[in-house]
């Protein structure tokens, strides 16, 4: 699932909107590779549901991807002519 931070306190608890337009709790612990996250950041995540409560896991930052010249890649689709 994708979504952004919409929310982050200092205790390290936080909300997502996702994409879906739902609102996901997730702590810092969930989050991968130790980054800390800020406000706005695109995510991408996991969910797992806790009686019937949604918490995001496995969560990491969406970063755009270069290639080894510094130019942005091309999805297949952008690469296509109609």
């Amino acid at each position: 699932m994708t979504g952004m931070v919409k929310k982050i306190d200092v205790q390290g608890f936080g909300i997502i909107d996702g994409r879906d337009g739902s609102k996901v709790p997730f702590i810092s612990s969930d989050v991968m590779n130790r980054r800390v996250l800020e406000l706005g950041q695109k995510v991408i995540f996991s969910v797992r549901r806790v009686k019937d409560q949604a918490f995001a896991e496995n969560v990491m930052v969406m970063e755009k991807r270069h290639n080894q010249c510094g130019g942005a890649r091309q999805t297949v689709s952008e690469t296509r002519k109609p």
